[in-house]
């Protein structure tokens, strides 16, 4: 029964205030009465003792499930324990120095990484290693062509069952040049070591395993894509890619292929998961991208398992072993280790093998359902809800004369979008004006701040329509208008996921399910308790016209002695009755919407803030999506609690009253950056000028100024604004590269034209370069936009070309007297070069069609050449000196609340322009 019953059963029965003296004495109710008539009666009180007890379960209970140390439990058995040990040690030897694919400390961990898998698999018969040293050239961008000649490290544990397709696991071995790459992605190659070291002290297993301990991922997947030209590749149909987007923490499953491989995640023992992320990789808002994207693009059904937090020290000399815990390590190996043991020995089936996943993990259990399903689950419950809802409704509106005013009917909508309105210009001139970047570091502050203003306004105007209209039930009311949004809402996402594709993807957005199925269940509840109701008085005269013809009576009850005596008067005799005529109903309606909705939404909410925070740093587009995002999940973590927010008690008003000058004061005078959440800046050294870039309005400028070399310099730094937010900081400095001792900077790279621009058959020119280089394996050629039709890399002698016809050379990539060529019709506008000898030049050649009003049968190239070893050199005379002592210096002298990254694929940069 309704609480209005209750209202006008005590008040029928009391006609008025001088009658109660006039009834037999009070009968005193039981104490187990009148605590479940304290708890559960809807009083203030008790409602805001719900809401409180409410909040900090919820925020206790995302906290643990998302903590590595409360989730993850050390090895106890003896073999994990010894596997452990040794991917520990193997990744304090990885990460000694930054080893990205331009560094000499890049061949010293291949090195390693090889005398290490030997190690592993001596006297196992069935178990195999192969250097992989093709080289490849491929289109890995649009009109962009890359030549890498790989030295990835292969293992094969070949299967009992040779009719099985192989399962792949892989990560890569380079670093950036500014890391020492622990978690991207050292974790990942000491996981794979461990699993390579758990195998080969295990029984042989069924399905063949292949291990690709690739290298250069971090500037064009490069190590993935040679592996998709060798001979084992044909072997592989599963996959597991290991990876580390941010700097320890849980290791979480990004993303998976299909439903049909994403379901056996739930062998591992501690999953950790949620399609949000998948959802956010797919629609493009996450830019960077892994070894996954190639193995999917080549038809391998997998998944991607990688640390995403926090982006700040991500590709920074943070990212270090002194920042990570080995709680971390063991998270993803055993991960590795488990997932691999069920594939390898389990059966897999191709059920759901073209569909999308969805799937969420909670306190170390694993849900995965496929997108047909969700879809099929949410159509059935659109379908349910009108068609019980309606039916009641008319009901009660018809034959229970239950009253809505006009302004009761209108308060949730209102509410919503005067509040919203209101706190978007708080959030976007109010605190994003006075501490722009503070959500790198306290966007959970922001978010606190933002939730306390949006529900001290929503109290006001909720009761402030209550004052003004009474109503005959604004909390059932609130709960059938919000499942009816909730309702449109998932209308939306299950047409979105009906079509659900790579670009467009709602596989993030299963929460919408599960919040209205519960405000669902909540509002026809209340319907079907107005639905045993007995037909109520007419409202008394004078009374304004409602919306809906019926009674207007108080709802709830005041926290006072009086009507407490009224309410000992009224149907003592069992707890039947109590929950009948007291209006507990609430305290169900309570229980079904408010716990387990706010806990989604508070939990899927905090990933998302917690993953994307730091990439504020990045680009306006992403400052304006962050701030975005924080209000969305401040309101939307309001809704549950919305039916219920007019009868909060005045200390919980207060409380959050005084939260909210503390949350604005603490916003307007925090610094954005400490230790803990840096600022992160990029820096490359352009022939000889060194380059910072990042956003502006963090104080680059006034930084740079107080370097040593900057002040002793009578040069000013110089800022230039960019596109989205972006600056770049230049300064000149004494402080030149010494990576090649005893040469000047501008003598670092010579390019040559060996072959001048000569006719070919159908209007083509082609042309040849010498590029020499020292100590470089990386260099770019940028040609003119789409005029370049063919590339070619030469390894014969430069006097001894031999230049293909443009007709005879097949589209894309072909070889040709041992030169790999590659071929694009529609333009090629970058080259990029990677090699493994460290002094071996490079010879190349390209074929292009002029435009019909070009003056000279020319083209201009531009050829950008990288480095990005930063270790000591021996200079002249044997002394030690600094390679890149401009990087040095600031890494030496910049606040510890600043951290530095690379720009570009090396530190160091020179560049030439020639005329071919």
């Amino acid at each position: 029964m309704s609480q209005e019953e209750v209202h006008e059963s005590t008040s029928s029965s009391i006609p008025g205030e001088s009658s109660i003296d006039d009834r037999e004495p009070e009968h005193k109710p039981s104490f187990f009465i009148r605590t479940i008539r304290a708890i559960f009666g809807y009083r203030k009180t008790s409602l805001t003792l719900f809401v409180l007890l409410t909040i900090f379960a919820v925020i206790g209970l995302s906290s643990y499930d998302n903590n590595l140390d409360l989730t993850i439990d050390l090895p106890t058995s003896k073999l994990d324990k010894a596997v452990l040990d040794s991917s520990w040690l193997d990744l304090q030897n990885i990460a000694r120095y930054p080893h990205t694919f331009g560094s000499h400390a890049n061949d010293e961990v291949h090195d390693y990484l090889e005398s290490r898998i030997l190690e592993t698999i001596k006297g196992k018969s069935y178990i195999e290693y192969a250097k992989d040293n093709d080289k490849v050239m491929y289109q890995s961008a649009e009109n962009i062509v890359s030549y890498y000649e790989s030295n990835n490290l292969l293992v094969r544990i070949n299967g009992t069952d040779s009719s099985l397709p192989a399962f792949l696991l892989s990560a890569h071995y380079d670093s950036v040049p500014s890391s020492y790459g622990v978690t991207d992605d050292g974790m990942g190659i000491a996981s794979l070591m461990g699993t390579l070291s758990y195998l080969s002290q295990s029984k042989q297993p069924k399905r063949t395993i292949i291990f690709n301990f690739n290298n250069a991922e971090e500037f064009g997947l490069h190590g993935a894509q040679a592996l998709v030209s060798h001979p084992w590749f044909q072997q592989i149909k599963y996959f597991l890619n290991l990876e580390g987007t941010g700097a320890g923490g849980k290791a979480i499953l990004f993303r998976g292929t299909d439903y049909g491989i994403v379901k056996y995640f739930d062998a591992v023992r501690y999953p950790y998961a949620t399609s949000i992320f998948q959802q956010g990789f797919n629609n493009h808002l996450i830019h960077s991208e892994t070894d996954y994207k190639v193995y999917k693009e080549a038809g391998l059904r997998g998944l991607d398992l990688a640390f995403y937090k926090p982006r700040d020290i991500y590709h920074t000399a943070e990212d270090n072993i002194r920042n990570i815990n080995i709680k971390s390590l063991w998270h993803m190996l055993s991960n590795s280790i488990d997932f691999t043991k069920f594939i390898t020995n389990g059966k897999i089936d191709d059920v759901g093998g073209e569909e999308f996943a969805i799937y969420s993990s909670f306190v170390n259990y694993f849900f995965a359902v496929s997108a047909s399903t969700l879809v099929t689950i949410n159509s059935v419950l659109l379908i349910l809800f009108p068609l019980i809802g309606c039916p009641l409704l008319f009901i009660i509106i018809r034959y229970k004369k239950w009253s809505i005013s006009t302004a009761n009917f209108l308060s949730v909508p209102i509410a919503l979008f005067l509040v919203n309105a209101i706190v978007l210009v708080i959030i976007n001139r109010g605190f994003r004006y006075i501490n722009q970047f503070l959500p790198s570091s306290a966007p959970m502050l922001i978010f606190a701040t933002t939730t306390s203003i949006s529900l001290l306004l929503y109290y006001l105007f909720l009761n402030t329509i209550n004052f003004v209209s009474p109503s005959g039930d604004q909390k059932l009311v609130s709960i059938i208008e919000i499942t009816f949004i909730y309702w449109l809402i998932l209308i939306y996402t299950t047409k979105g996921l009906s079509q659900n594709q790579i670009g467009d993807d709602y596989t993030g957005e299963f929460a919408f399910t599960i919040i209205f199925l519960l405000e669902a269940t909540a509002s026809l509840f209340g319907l079907i308790g107005w639905v045993f109701t007995r037909s109520e008085r007419q409202p008394p005269s004078g009374e304004s016209e409602p919306l809906l013809n019926g009674r207007i009576e108080e709802y709830g009850s005041e926290d006072s002695e009086e009507i407490e005596r009224i309410h000992a008067h009224v149907h003592e005799n069992t707890v039947k009755h109590l929950m009948q005529h007291f209006g507990y109903d609430w305290s169900l309606q309570f229980l079904l919407i408010v716990p387990i909705s706010s806990f989604v939404i508070y939990n899927s909410g905090w990933l998302v803030v917690d993953g994307i925070n730091k990439s504020i740093q990045e680009s306006l587009v992403a400052e304006n999506f962050i701030y975005f995002i924080i209000q969305l999940f401040s309101q939307f973590w309001i809704i549950p609690f919305f039916p219920f927010i007019y009868k909060l008690n005045k200390f919980f008003i207060l409380g959050l009253l005084a939260f909210t000058i503390y949350g604005t004061t603490v916003i307007s005078f925090s610094h954005p950056f400490n230790q803990e959440n840096p600022l992160k800046l990029r820096f490359i050294q352009k022939d000889g000028i060194p380059h910072v870039y990042g956003r502006r309005n963090t104080g680059i400028s006034d930084l740079l100024s107080d370097i040593p070399s900057v002040k002793e310099s009578p040069f000013q730094v110089n800022c230039e604004a960019l596109e989205d937010g972006l600056e770049d900081c230049s300064y000149k400095t004494k402080l030149l590269p010494n990576i090649l001792p005893g040469k000047k900077v501008k003598d670092y790279l010579t390019v040559e034209v060996v072959n001048k621009s000569s006719a070919q058959m159908y209007g083509l020119l082609s042309g040849e370069i010498a590029i020499t280089v020292e100590e470089n394996r990386m260099c770019n050629l940028e040609f003119p936009k789409h005029k370049v039709k063919a590339v070619i890399v030469y390894h014969d002698s430069p006097s001894k070309p031999k230049t293909s016809n443009f007709k005879s050379i097949p589209d894309g990539f072909s070889i040709d007297h041992g030169n790999y060529i590659y071929k694009n019709v529609s333009g090629i506008d970058q080259l990029l070069l990677n090699k493994l000898d460290w002094n071996e030049n490079y010879h190349i050649g390209f074929q292009w069609l002029p435009n019909i009003d070009d003056d000279v049968n020319k083209i201009n190239v531009k050829v950008d050449c990288f480095w990005a070893d930063y270790t000591n050199v021996v200079g002249e005379g044997k002394k030690t000196e600094l390679a890149i002592p401009a990087y040095s210096e600031l890494l030496h002298y910049t606040p510890n609340w600043v951290t530095w990254a690379n720009r570009d694929r090396g530190l160091v940069s020179v560049s030439a322009t020639i005329e071919v």
